[in-house]
């Protein structure tokens, strides 16, 4: 299982941003998240935490933490 720490530095790596995240912070909120950050975001869960998701439920996602449920479901 990968910790919420974790999870949260390596989003905010992937997206390239020193902005605050939190697992409540709406990806709306977040300026660098895009459909682009999406499929990055697919290849960086399936490379990194060997997470093969569906693009529909990342596209599904409202919060960060709605992510971080995408990729601990995949680890089980």
């Amino acid at each position: 299982m990968v910790t919420e720490e974790d999870f949260i530095a390596d989003l905010k790596e992937l997206l390239m941003t020193d902005s605050e995240i939190s697992m409540d912070t709406d990806l709306l909120d977040i300026d660098e998240w895009d459909s682009f950050s999406a499929i990055s975001f697919l290849a960086m869960i399936s490379e990194k935490y060997g997470v093969n998701a569906e693009p529909f439920s990342v596209a599904e996602a409202v919060f960060v933490e709605d992510l971080y449920l995408v990729v601990n479901k995949g680890k089980t």
